[in-house]
């Protein structure tokens, strides 16, 4: 199966029904508010980012990330009684407290966060632009090209720190190789429609979660059409089950899917990331790739191959968690 065959549309997002108009005037306050939000609020949010999306586009990247930046203090503040806000702090506490030890340690990195989060919605009009205008460092490619010499498959394996959808065009154009692979739905139907739009003037292809995905990208792969990127950071249940900190390996998830796919098509498990160094400028590391476990008992490799993952990617989000995006869904 060739890459490009497939309808571009096939990538977009399932959208969900609306409530109907019934449910506007229910004697249930929980349907009254469902309709509201679906039908009124989300299309004035949705109309608000398609405006900022738009009037974005003709400045330089640097401005954009700059005006990202500006805007962030506001969101915070918006924001501050929130519970994926409260959720943020009391994370940022509990897995870092040795910069985390005072009030203003916690919110200067509570900040960082938001200040981050905003330079990448920011960004998110010029995401193909960051390679061309020179705002990528490379480092560690050479883990990729070794693998790529020896005529091997390869699935990148990622997480929601830097800009991860900048990361996934910077990865086509600084190595000229096509990146497929899953993608989590946003909650919003207007931001899925904005970013189908987005990787549809670019050309990049992702699919939305589903059988028939899967089915896809094996095929891809197998045929060696593309490299695999997975963000292992992904949410099931409420919950992000990667990285661990301590916690039981899952055994359901991307990280999971990467591995059976890995094995089923004799891919290379490689660790990449991209950090913000300063401004609008990225760091693109790739890591050594991970050693697959090869016991023959197919649970107990899959549970060591992801305890390696995370040793590799615990690290990095540890260091880098004002800039994890993910930290606002885990609950510890």
């Amino acid at each position: 199966m060739r890459l490009h065959d497939i309808p571009f549309e096939e990538t977009k997002s399932p959208e969900p029904e609306g409530p109907p108009l019934s449910w506007a005037f229910s004697a249930d306050s929980k349907k009254r508010s469902d309709w509201r939000l679906f039908w009124l609020l989300e299309p004035t949010m949705g109309a608000l980012n398609y405006f900022t999306h738009h009037a974005l586009r003709p400045l330089p990247l640097s401005a954009c990330s700059r005006f990202g930046a500006l805007i962030a203090p506001l969101a915070q503040a918006r924001f501050a009684k929130a519970k994926f806000a409260q959720r943020l702090l009391k994370n940022i506490k509990l897995l870092r407290p040795d910069k985390a030890d005072s009030e203003q340690g916690a919110n200067e990195l509570l900040s960082g966060w938001w200040t981050n989060t905003g330079r990448v919605f920011a960004e998110f009009s010029k995401t193909s632009r960051h390679h061309p205008d020179g705002k990528i460092e490379l480092v560690g490619a050479e883990h990729f090209h070794t693998v790529q010499a020896q005529g091997k498959r390869v699935i990148f394996l990622s997480v929601h720190v830097g800009h991860w959808e900048a990361q996934v065009s910077a990865l086509h154009q600084t190595l000229d190789i096509e990146v497929t692979g899953p993608f989590q739905p946003e909650p919003s139907r207007f931001t899925n429609r904005l970013i189908h739009n987005l990787r549809k003037r670019r050309g990049q292809y992702l699919f939305p979660p589903g059988r028939k995905s899967g089915i896809r990208l094996h095929r891809i792969l197998a045929a060696n059409e593309a490299c695999g990127l997975f963000y292992v950071d992904d949410v099931r249940e409420n919950q992000i089950h990667l990285p661990l900190f301590g916690r039981p390996t899952p055994t359901k998830g991307n990280a999971v899917a990467a591995i059976k796919l890995a094995k089923a098509t004799g891919a290379t498990l490689i660790p990449v990331f991209m950090i913000r160094t300063q401004g609008a400028n990225y760091q693109l590391t790739f890591l050594p790739p991970i050693e697959q476990a090869n016991s023959g008992d197919r649970a107990a490799d899959i549970e060591t191959t992801i305890k390696r993952i995370n040793g590799a990617i615990e690290p990095i989000i540890l260091e880098h968690i004002d800039q994890w995006y993910m930290l606002a869904e885990l609950r510890l």
